[in-house]
């Protein structure tokens, strides 16, 4: 006997949630019977230096009701942005990145021997469904590798844009 992998044919994407707020949206993934739920980064808001406190603001969300719904019934897969990663903006300047890769591989239930596991960043792609009806899905890792970034000392003209500018030099 083999096994038969199920089609995904429904996807749902998420990000920017609070932890410790309601999050309704995931009760909506799971009564839309979607049958992957990708995380796209800020999946808590860590900003730390103390991985107990990144631990901490995990088992938050963990213990969300809406999130244990949403997990019994739907395949989750994650990458990070700045928050989930340990601190606003962040970037390869961030001391806790291997710490905080750990903790985050294991909230999201990565398998120990995931070739994910194997090199610096959480960047992956996971392949789902029979050869005739595959979807695979790549996950950036835009926090790891990225240079600290270059600050324009005035408010920026687009809102919500960051006081920052762009930064031209070949190690950025």
């Amino acid at each position: 006997a083999f096994a038969v992998e199920p089609v995904i044919s429904k996807i749902a994407f998420g990000s920017c949630a609070n932890q410790n707020e309601p999050q309704p949206i995931l009760d909506r993934v799971t009564h839309g019977n979607a049958d992957l739920f990708i995380y796209l980064g800020d999946n808590i808001y860590g900003d730390t230096q103390d991985m107990d406190v990144l631990r901490t603001k995990y088992q938050i969300l963990g213990k969300r009701p809406e999130y244990q719904r949403m997990k019994a019934s739907t395949k989750i897969i994650a990458t990070w942005d700045d928050h989930d990663f340990g601190v606003d903006d962040g970037g390869r300047e961030y001391r806790r990145k291997e710490e905080s890769k750990e903790l985050f591989l294991e909230f999201f239930d990565e398998p120990k021997r995931s070739p994910r596991r194997q090199h610096p960043g959480i960047y992956t792609s996971y392949e789902y469904g029979p050869k005739d009806k595959r979807v695979q899905v790549i996950l950036l890792d835009l926090r790891t590798f990225r240079s600290r970034l270059k600050r324009s000392g005035r408010r920026p003209s687009i809102p919500h844009a960051g006081p920052y500018t762009p930064d031209a030099s070949e190690d950025a």
